[in-house]
């Protein structure tokens, strides 16, 4: 496997794209079900120029992301 630096982006290197809706607030808790999962996030592919994040919440919902690398 491929060793990476990991650091922390600042807002100007990041570019968003798209919208999403959390529910992370008390009505969130009080809809989720007995038998909810937790979420997972998955690298689906990992290129020289970008990943691809899978993410599956508790109820089954997937989300892809792509997070594309600024070149050094």
């Amino acid at each position: 496997m491929e060793k990476t630096a990991g650091r922390i982006l600042r807002g100007n290197e990041v570019k968003l794209e798209g919208s999403c809706r959390l529910d992370a607030g008390p009505a969130a808790a009080r809809e989720r079900s007995a038998n909810s999962l937790p979420a997972q996030a998955n690298i689906v592919e990992n290129q020289p120029e970008y990943a691809l994040i899978e993410v599956i919440c508790g109820c089954g919902a997937k989300t892809l992301i792509k997070c594309e690398y600024m070149n050094p």
